[in-house]
């Protein structure tokens, strides 16, 4: 709206792919253009901001309303123009998520944002964001930033807005909330790491609770039929597990929504999950999982909600007797039922006295050797009592039951890679691998090269519990040989040092 304009009068405006609001509540969101293949590229928070500008001419009105769109520029079956219209999409679909918070918190204070968008972001691997090559339209919590497709000819997101809002699912995780995700290639239907799996379904969840809309579209390259749809309603048909992606999505989703379909007949609102996301879950001495969102969201229930949470987790073979943290009363594994070995006990506990405790994983899940699938990982939990450094020492002991393969006297892991990472005999020894938080922030990881036993003294560790997730990096490594044992045991021992 312009106010006492001279007649005859050209005029510009210009609008930014921006929202910036200071005070309480407060955000700082801006959609920019990530692509820069120039020797020195600016840093991506310096990468041009995309505007609309148009310029008319007032004619003889002093007093002017305007209507401006940003048109897609498309012809009906084609991009033939630009595209002015995605990186306002986008903030409309951010916003929308902002404002699902703002129903549980008022004076919200969101941290900075960043979104990139090209037209040249294309679907390939391994990432270079500066060319715009991306395995997928991801979140980088390191960066504070998200980043979407937008090659025509691959994968569009600007207009499939559940895909925005789920990768603002992993930003509300980072600035509001704690993820101990791994990360990695998955898909909904799959049995995951617990870690992942509450991720994803959390974020599946919440995008569908900002649009109030339960099915997730993401279409495929523009002008053909590709893509695909989730009704977060629905899909975790025949796969309800704690350790499936969709049944988390589904048990939040029907939580929030006031739809009644079958045993879900009421409704908790966001307020309590926005609640136990930003208070007890951001800080659980457990790996975040949909074991401990449960058990903290329980304690926040009145009898009649806490029933309600008890039927949609029974429903999705969550075992709601003996339901806590570490989901030490959890008796179904996963689909085909009870049949995943080296799941459960989900936590092994360890005493920090130098004595071994033996855990095994497998690869039974993870055909492709992405590395999160469910069983990869061992969780350990260990309370420290004396404040001192500790000695960790993860030593692989069997493959399949037979001793792992010992590499020659003088093989150094680290040079034989730099020399030939391509040479096979790399890719053969066992290589355990292990990180160690408490309450959330780590303390320790061992992920050397050394082969068949990592080992490492920690700073000064301070009384509390500890836990710890151990893998062998052989299951997440696509050069790994031919033949590799599926299963691998593991002695831990923690030592006061």
């Amino acid at each position: 709206a312009f106010n006492n304009v001279t007649p005859n009068t050209e005029v510009r405006v210009r609008i930014r792919a921006e929202l910036k609001r200071s005070g309480a509540p407060s955000w700082d969101v801006e959609v920019r253009d990530n692509v820069d293949t120039s020797p020195n590229p600016p840093p991506l928070g310096s990468r041009p901001l995309y505007v609309y500008e148009e310029t008319f001419n007032s004619g003889l009105n002093a007093n002017l309303v305007r209507d401006i769109t940003a048109t897609t520029g498309w012809d009906g079956s084609a991009y033939t123009g630009t595209r002015a219209a995605a990186p306002f999409a986008i903030l409309d679909t951010i916003y929308s998520a902002m404002q699902l918070v703002l129903s549980a918190d008022a004076n919200a204070d969101f941290g900075p944002l960043d979104a990139f968008w090209s037209v040249n972001n294309t679907l390939t691997s391994p990432s270079n964001i500066d060319a715009g090559e991306l395995t997928s339209s991801f979140y980088r919590g390191d960066l504070d930033s998200l980043f979407l497709l937008g090659d025509a000819n691959v994968d569009t997101e600007e207009f499939d807005d559940h895909v925005s809002a789920h990768e603002w699912g992993h930003y509300f995780d980072d600035v509001f909330s704690r993820s101990d995700s791994t990360g990695g290639s998955w898909s909904i239907n799959q049995s995951l790491d617990a870690r992942l799996a509450f991720g994803e379904g959390f974020a599946q969840a919440l995008a569908s609770m900002a649009l109030d809309e339960p099915l997730y579209c993401d279409t495929g390259p523009a002008g053909t039929n590709g893509g695909f749809g989730i009704d977060a309603e629905s899909v975790d048909a025949g796969l309800q597990s704690p350790f499936n992606p969709g049944s988390v999505t589904t048990l939040l989703y029907d939580l929030f929504d006031t739809n009644v379909d079958g045993s879900d007949n009421s409704s908790i609102g966001f307020g309590p999950i926005y609640a136990t996301m930003t208070g007890p879950q951001s800080s659980t001495a457990a790996f975040t999982s949909l074991f401990s969102f449960a058990t903290e969201l329980r304690s926040q229930l009145n009898a009649t909600d806490q029933a309600f949470l008890d039927s949609q987790l029974i429903r999705e073979n969550i075992d709601v007797p003996g339901l806590d943290i570490w989901g030490s009363g959890q008796v179904n594994v996963a689909e085909p039922p009870n049949q995943a070995q080296d799941v459960l006990p989900l936590y092994t506990t360890i005493a920090p006295d130098g004595n071994p405790v033996n855990v095994c994983l497998n690869s039974d899940y993870d055909s492709r050797r992405d590395g999160n699938k469910l069983a990869q990982y061992r969780y350990l939990r260990f309370d420290i009592a004396e404040q001192r450094p500790y000695r960790i020492v993860a030593t692989t002991v069997s493959a399949d039951g037979n001793p792992p393969s010992e590499p020659p006297p003088a093989y150094n892991c680290i040079t034989a890679f730099q020399a030939d990472p391509d040479d096979p005999e790399v890719h053969t020894y066992s290589d355990p691998d292990f990180r160690v938080l408490r309450n959330g922030v780590q303390q320790a990881f061992g992920f050397s090269c050394t082969p068949n036993q990592e080992e490492l003294t920690t700073g000064t560790l301070i009384p509390g519990t500890y836990v710890m997730a151990v893998t062998d990096y052989r299951v997440a490594d696509e050069d790994t040989i031919a033949g590799y044992p599926n299963r691998m045991c593991i002695d831990v021992t923690v030592t006061p040092n």
